[in-house]
């Protein structure tokens, strides 16, 4: 039984390692945009998140500089979402 007990232990550290059947937070975050982002949600998409980088894609030049301009509301309501610093910098690009 101790086996058992060690083969028990050994798999939920590697499913918490690996992350496994938990919700990536880029994943989290695109299908939940506009709850999190509420009225920044228009005219903008996120579309990847890597090591704490939020890259957002804006539709046309005002969203993006509205966006530049309130990048910090904007983390603290996905952080908040979140209960923990999930985005540390968010980077909007122009989509074409």
């Amino acid at each position: 039984m101790v086996a058992m007990e060690n083969i028990k232990d050994l798999l939920e550290k590697f499913i918490s390692k690996n992350r496994i059947n938990k919700a990536d937070e880029g994943d989290v975050i695109k299908d939940n945009w506009e709850k999190i982002a509420g009225d920044l949600a228009k005219g903008t998409k996120p579309f990847k998140y890597d090591k704490k980088k939020l890259f957002i894609y804006a539709e046309n030049s005002v969203i993006m500089s509205e966006i530049t301009y309130k990048k910090r509301v904007l983390k603290s309501r996905i952080n908040a979402y979140f209960k923990k610093e999930t985005v540390k910098e968010i980077i909007a690009r122009l989509r074409q």
